[in-house]
């Protein structure tokens, strides 16, 4: 896959720009805060749909306008493509909303969903560390992107699980503020639970299939960037509350909580949907009081383990470094033999958190083959290996929003 031609209309800091881009390498420069991140997410932001930086579209639209625009020109499968994403601000009732219109090949899309299949994208950012030093949702949220490029129907599952919810929380807050629970009450928050339940089974079991596709490539990366031959292994964990781990009901938290990775591999999803079951039914009254779902797909974590110790809390920052890089090497992989071509690599300021070691290896795998796309601040930051690395790339100079100049690096830099 290749991006072609970027067009950006009123979108964060751009208020009329067209970037053109090399088939191979591309780099990047400007200072903090200048833009280079935005040109970024308004590549991801084409192929998904949605922005890793914020989860409300109109923080999206420079603030002088009320509407913007974003249009991708790219090669995938054998011809070209293009994706066109237009906001627009409105006023109601309810005060402020955006509205968004999307195009694939001038074809109007009803939502996000029919972006699927078009144009995949793995990113690598710093703010990756987050898959070892971050919360629950980093993880889950890399692993519910790496299912949704690798697994059909993934992305509709959890569209629908993310719905259901919501339906699920609402109904909690009405039994909340109406005090009792009628067997009407019960009745519907049991639909809802076998709902919720079945489609989070889902989820969770393509997730732990992921897992076990990423870990052991994962692991071969992480040997040759180490020079040690660590083992790396996850545990997925159901939320449970501290204060239910003080309750009566020992026995079946303790079957829950036992359920490891392995087990959870081995299970079906009916099996799964039951162990959802009696999380719902054991925290009833603890969902009522706090008017939201406790458990479920949308709580649950992800650790990650060198030689059976958690990486999190015991490994070294060189250590998890090498992880993160693995582990994202190992998801570009991943989805390159899954997709029969290489996804477009975007490299959003990484130089800045691996040091030259690590810098030269990523360098050095992602050589030849697939499309780059990378920030950095400095070119002098880069070492040896990857000024190498950076000619015949081409170089796009970003200042307040507006690109300066591009050009071709025709040799070695010195």
């Amino acid at each position: 896959m290749i991006v072609k031609k970027l067009s950006l209309t009123n979108f964060r800091n751009y208020r009329s720009e067209s970037i053109i881009f090399s088939n191979e390498r591309n780099v990047i420069v400007g200072e903090n805060a200048q833009g280079k991140t935005n040109l970024l997410e308004a590549i991801e932001y084409c192929a998904t749909g949605r922005s890793y930086r914020t989860a409300l579209d109109g923080e999206l639209i420079r603030k002088e306008s009320d509407n913007a625009l974003v249009e991708l020109d790219f090669f995938a499968g054998s011809y070209d493509r293009k994706i066109s994403i237009g906001l627009k601000k409105r006023l109601s009732s309810k005060g402020e909303t955006t509205e968004k219109a999307i195009k694939v090949n001038g074809v109007a899309k009803a939502n996000t969903r029919g972006l699927q299949g078009h144009l995949a994208v793995v990113g690598f950012k710093s703010e990756d560390m987050s898959l070892i030093r971050g919360g629950p949702k980093d993880r889950r949220d890399w692993l519910d992107d790496l299912a949704c490029l690798l697994k059909t129907g993934f992305s509709a599952v959890l569209s629908r699980y993310q719905k259901a919810l919501a339906q699920r929380n609402r109904l909690l807050k009405s039994l909340f503020e109406k005090g009792r629970l009628s067997v009407s009450d019960q009745d519907q928050l049991k639909a809802w639970d076998q709902q919720i339940a079945a489609l989070g089974a889902t989820i969770i079991k393509k997730r732990i299939e992921c897992l076990l596709l990423v870990l052991p490539i994962a692991e071969r990366y992480q040997k040759d960037i180490s020079g040690i031959g660590e083992h790396l292994s996850a545990n997925y964990s159901f939320y449970i509350s501290p204060s239910l781990s003080e309750g009566t009901m020992h026995a079946e938290l303790d079957s829950i909580e036992s359920f490891s990775m392995n087990a959870l591999a081995d299970a079906g999803e009916q099996e799964i949907a039951v162990k959802l079951m009696k999380l719902y039914r054991i925290r009833r009254g603890d969902e009522i009081s706090r008017r939201q779902t406790l458990s479920g797909p949308h709580r649950d974590d992800v650790r990650f383990n060198l030689n059976s110790t958690d990486a999190t809390s015991f490994a070294s920052q060189g250590q998890q470094r090498s992880l993160v890089l693995a582990l994202k090497l190992a998801e570009l992989e991943l989805v390159s033999n899954h997709l029969e071509e290489p996804p477009v690599l975007i490299l959003d300021d990484v130089m800045a958190e691996l040091d030259l070691k690590r810098q030269a290896y990523l360098m050095e795998t992602i050589n030849n083959g697939m499309q780059t796309i990378l920030t950095t601040t400095h070119l002098e930051s880069f070492g040896h290996f990857q000024r190498e690395w950076l000619s015949g790339s081409s170089l796009i100079s970003v200042r307040n929003g507006e690109i300066e100049r591009q050009e071709n690096f025709a040799t070695p830099i010195k």
